[in-house]
This record gives structure tokens, sequence and C-alpha cells, in this order.
């Protein structure tokens, strides 16, 4: 396990604990809440590949590849190690061309900014 993935393991322990993290999953479509599910595939270039799944409320992560990730982003380990330290977001990052996401909507990594950015100011 990398950096950058042991990182981010340790944010997402927090975020399976932390409702208001997790309501950050939830949209509301037409006055009923919906569960978003929501596959992130990471592929870094000093780490092994891995992806984070979001669904039920419940964010897990694992090795490997998965070819379905509806994100795929690639770029520097040390721009998602900055992230899971709180000197930086997704959304720099992309912008800094540290982090590009190949496949699938900024929009929704952006979601994904806002509940680690809730883990890291309840410490």
């Amino acid at each position: 396990m990398g950096q950058a993935e042991e990182s981010l393991m340790k944010i997402i322990e927090k975020m399976n604990s932390n409702p208001k993290a997790l309501a950050v999953f939830i949209t509301n479509v037409a006055g009923k809440n919906v569960d978003w599910e929501m596959t992130f595939q990471f592929n870094l270039d000093k780490d092994e590949q891995f992806f984070l799944d979001v669904k039920n409320q419940a964010v897990n992560l694992s090795e490997g590849i998965k070819f379905d990730a509806m994100i795929v982003m690639s770029g520097e380990s040390k721009a998602i190690e900055r992230i899971c330290e709180g000197k930086g977001d997704f959304t720099h990052a992309i912008s800094r061309e540290q982090i590009t996401v190949e496949k699938g909507k900024v929009m929704d990594v952006i979601r994904l900014t806002r509940a680690i950015t809730i883990v890291l100011k309840s410490k």
C-alpha cells in the first residue's frame, strides 16, 4: 500500500463514522433522498492502483483496478497526500495539473472533496 492510499484510508475510516460527511453522499431527487453510488479509480504515479467505492452511505477502499469505475483519476501521489492532510483539495490539484480526471465529471470529484473536508475539520 502506497502513502497516498494509506492517507486516504485513514480519512475514509473517519468518514464512515461521521454522519455529516456521509450525508454528502445523499442526493435529494424530487423530494426523496437517494444514496449516491460512485466508484473512483486512482492510477497514481508512485502507488499501486486502487479504487474507492461509495455505496449505501459507506465508503470502501480496495487495491486493484475497477474497470467499470465512473471516475478515473491519474496523477501525482503527493497531491492525494496533500489533500488528505488538508493542504489542498481536488479542485486545486486538477487546476495545477497534478491530478487529471480521465473519465467522469469533475463535479463528482468535488463532492468527494467536500466529504474529506468535513472529516478534516472535525478533528
